[in-house]
C-alpha cells in the first residue's frame, strides 16, 4: 500500500506543479490581452490528479475497504498514463510535434492534440479496467 501512496503523492505533486506553470502562463497571456484558455491537454493532468488523489490516496487511507481492493493501484496506473500522455498532448497543442505545417491561430484543441488525448484516454481507461481484473 505504501508504494501506491508514494505513486499517488508523486502524481498529485507533479500535477500541481504542471498546473501552476500553466495557470501562470495563461494569466500572462491575459495580461497581454491575448486569448487565454484551459487547453484540452490540461484536463489529462486534472483527471490524473483527481484519480490519484481520491482513489489512490485519500480513500485508501480513510476507508479500509479500498485497502483491500485493486482500485488504488488501478487509479495510480491510469494516472501515470495520463501524465505521460499530457507531455505529448501539450507539445501538440503548441504545434511542436504533429502540427508544424499548420499556420494561423491555434485552436483549442489542436487536431493532433485531440487525437493524442483520445489515445491516452482510451489507454488509461484500458489500464484501469485491466488492473482490476
Amino acid at each position: 500500500m505504501s508504494i501506491v501512496a508514494n505513486v499517488a503523492s508523486t502524481v498529485v505533486g507533479f500535477g500541481s506543479v504542471i498546473l501552476m506553470f500553466r495557470i501562470q502562463r495563461e494569466l500572462q497571456m491575459r495580461d497581454k490581452n491575448e486569448t487565454s484558455w484551459i487547453a484540452y491537454s490540461d484536463w489529462l493532468v486534472i483527471v490524473a490528479m483527481i484519480m490519484a488523489g481520491s482513489l489512490g490516496l485519500a480513500l485508501p487511507l480513510s476507508i479500509r475497504w479500498f485497502q483491500l481492493t485493486k482500485f488504488p493501484a488501478a487509479a495510480c496506473s491510469s494516472s501515470v498514463i495520463l501524465l505521460i500522455g499530457y507531455v505529448f498532448a501539450i507539445l501538440a497543442h503548441y504545434r511542436l510535434i504533429l502540427g508544424r505545417g499548420r499556420r494561423g491561430r491555434r485552436k483549442n484543441p489542436e487536431p493532433a492534440e485531440k487525437v493524442l488525448i483520445s489515445i491516452f484516454g482510451v489507454l488509461a481507461t484500458d489500464v484501469f479496467f485491466s488492473s482490476l481484473a
